[in-house]
């Protein structure tokens, strides 16, 4: 069995030092038995809750046998002093335990005002979950009227267009969370499918990857996946949550990692580079 040791620390930038535990570079199972072992876990972002999941969604359905280690005093920590900063009981409370074990680590878990609960959320269910979950749980969070979201609503949509044509199970791991200290929102979709660069490169074959990632989110820019699709989502997507809202998108697929920012100009700025696989 493969013993699969967490990180002390798992962000959005670190994912990949998880995902190379697990997966070859011909993404096949690098065991047919794995140990999850939660042990070292002091920290955990959203987009690491999405993409663990995910991950773990990906094994089970190449019949990976998936046990999980985590510490044995984690009931005693849900304590008022701790259960904010506890990312055990942080994943706990998100349901992600009880995604894959049936059951939550503590008796007291429940899905926090401030996260939604983390889904895998198909193609087809897309519209009914955007229209009568996220949405209202985000114009709640936000104090809005649903219907002043619906730029955002159609973004995600164009997010599930994509997954639908390129990812390898029309699903979608989804998590999100509301810092109201901070203003923010922190909304993150994960999938295992081709790739934004491999998708590019069948018209464009010479991009590196971070190069088709930048070409990815221009205005226009097709790879004619599909008819309905031609160069429509990604700079939708950008133009809204980062031109409109004032957001940013960060988009990683294999070695290519974009970020999207507003300058105080009100102009786009793009921060590409070639990162670790």
């Amino acid at each position: 069995m493969l013993e699969v040791r967490i990180p002390r620390v798992v962000k959005r930038n670190s994912m990949h030092l998880l995902i190379d535990k697990v997966i070859d570079s011909d993404m096949q199972p690098l065991n047919n038995q794995m140990n999850f072992n939660f042990c070292e876990l002091e920290y955990i972002e959203p987009p690491g809750v999405t993409v663990l999941s995910n991950l773990l969604q990906w094994l089970h359905s190449r019949n990976v046998e998936i046990i999980f280690t985590y510490p044995s005093d984690i009931k005693d920590r849900r304590t008022k002093d701790r259960i904010k900063r506890d990312p055990l009981i942080y994943l706990d409370d998100s349901m992600f335990f009880k995604k894959y074990l049936g059951n939550c680590l503590t008796d007291r878990a429940a899905v926090r005002p401030t996260t939604i609960e983390i889904q895998d959320v198909a193609y087809n269910d897309s519209y009914q979950w955007l229209q009568f979950q996220f949405i209202p749980w985000l114009a709640s969070r936000l104090d809005l009227n649903p219907v002043s979201l619906n730029d955002v609503s159609m973004c995600f949509g164009e997010i599930f267009n994509n997954i639908k044509d390129h990812a390898q199970q029309n699903i979608g791991c989804i998590f999100a969370q509301h810092y109201p200290n901070k203003h923010e929102v922190n909304i993150t979709i994960s999938d295992f499918g081709v790739g934004i660069p491999n998708t590019i490169r069948n018209v464009m074959p010479s991009l590196t990857d971070k190069e088709a990632l930048e070409r990815a989110v221009q205005e226009g820019f097709s790879s004619q996946s599909t008819p309905k699709n031609r160069g429509a989502g990604l700079h939708t997507l950008i133009q809204n949550i980062v031109i409109n809202y004032g957001g940013e998108v960060h988009i990683r697929s294999f070695r290519g990692i974009l970020t999207c920012t507003r300058n105080n100009f009100n102009e786009l700025c793009l921060n590409s580079f070639y990162g670790e696989n």
